[in-house]
């Protein structure tokens, strides 16, 4: 019997040192785990917030055209070439407003700074396409989270005779085919 005593003792101890052993490594890893994605979590939003930007006076002059208020750009996604009405570029802009505002925004004052509407796609995204002299344009608006959205606007001259014209380059060529980058 006391060696029964003894066996059931020892075993005891073994199953407390293995459980208590068990949930400290268990907390450990744990632990590592949320600190680690918070640290993750935490690099992101910092990311994020460095890559938006308010929208200066200098920076709408430079695009000249219409942009809705209170909206943020994307410094890593925006690319302009140019400034005033002969710019070119992919502008990418973060709104507080609904897809749907910033796309009525986008259609009553481009059209109101002389563009004319091609045409207007509605799916996941809307997309409407302008055009204003020898130059089109391109309005992608996006839905994001919470009521908010993204816009992608691409402006950029009709054809390589319209480029050389924007740009003041003596062309001999008259063809109206549409320029090519190499």
């Amino acid at each position: 019997m006391g060696l029964a005593l003894e066996n059931k003792f020892k075993y005891d101890i073994l199953i407390h040192m293995f459980y208590k052993g068990f949930s400290r490594t268990l907390i450990y890893v744990l632990s590592i785990t949320i600190f680690s994605s918070c640290a993750n979590m935490q690099a992101m939003i910092e990311s994020h917030a460095q890559e938006e930007q308010e929208i200066s006076v200098e920076q709408k002059l430079q695009v000249s055209i219409p942009l809705p208020e209170d909206s943020k750009y994307l410094i890593n996604k925006t690319v302009i070439f140019g400034e005033g009405n002969k710019f070119s570029g992919i502008l990418y802009l973060q709104h507080d407003k609904s897809a749907d505002d910033v796309a009525n925004f986008y259609r009553k004052n481009l059209i109101s700074d002389g563009w004319s509407e091609i045409g207007i796609v509605r799916s996941r995204f809307i997309l409407i396409n302008f055009e204003k002299e020898h130059r089109f344009a391109t309005v992608k608006v996006m839905r994001t989270m919470f009521e908010k959205s993204e816009s992608e606007i691409t402006i950029g001259p009709k054809s390589s005779t319209q480029l050389e014209k924007s740009l003041d380059i003596d062309s001999n060529d008259s063809s109206d085919e549409p320029f090519i980058v190499q």
